[in-house]
């Protein structure tokens, strides 16, 4: 099943960063694409630890949103932190694409080095987006420039980084007949 020219593309968040990933990533192969958003559980902790929580939880916003809307396509972006070599704490984001034919692609950011004293609220159990406020006295940054804007003074923004995850994503999509054999293929009953 091809995508429509003018797909309707649901959004799993309705976080205003994630909102602008998605337009930056898609808008430019479907102009006429529509973007909706919408709230959706993740179905993983508020703050994701690794790859497999953040790549659950952002495949679990696609679905549901893609299932909520009846939309074409359904996308998922979810951020997380990971542990490193030695006691450091990366900053990353996974994104996930579903089509409603079952294709699915996953793709993931850099990873950014939290400074000691955020990394420590967050192993005492804080959610990342809370402890940056808290941080640095300011309210909302998840829903302006991110952890990431702020560790990298503007130069990367959330909705940039997330944009990128969203690129890496679109491998199985734009490509179905590379991924066979289940890979980049959902069963469709995991859509519903």
């Amino acid at each position: 099943m091809a995508i429509p020219r003018q797909p309707k593309i649901a959004v799993g968040s309705k976080n205003e960063p994630k909102i602008e990933a998605t337009r930056l990533a898609l808008l430019p192969i479907w102009p006429e694409a529509t973007i909706v958003a919408v709230s959706v559980p993740s179905g993983v902790p508020d703050q994701p630890w690794g790859i497999t929580a953040a790549i659950q939880g952002a495949l679990n916003r696609a679905k549901a949103a893609m299932r909520l809307t009846g939309a074409d396509l359904g996308v998922g972006l979810e951020g997380s932190v990971e542990e490193g070599p030695g006691d450091i704490l990366l900053l990353t984001g996974w994104s996930a694409i579903v089509t409603a034919d079952g294709r699915w692609g996953i793709g993931g950011g850099a990873r950014t080095l939290l400074p000691p004293d955020l990394a420590d609220m967050l192993r005492s159990g804080a959610e990342l987006g809370p402890a940056i406020d808290q941080w640095l006295g300011r309210q909302g940054i998840r829903h302006q420039e991110g952890t990431v804007g702020v560790l990298t003074d503007g130069r990367l923004t959330r909705a940039e980084s997330f944009a990128n995850t969203l690129i890496h994503a679109l491998a199985p999509i734009l490509h179905p007949e590379w991924y066979v054999d289940g890979w980049g293929f959902l069963d469709p009953h995991q859509l519903s």
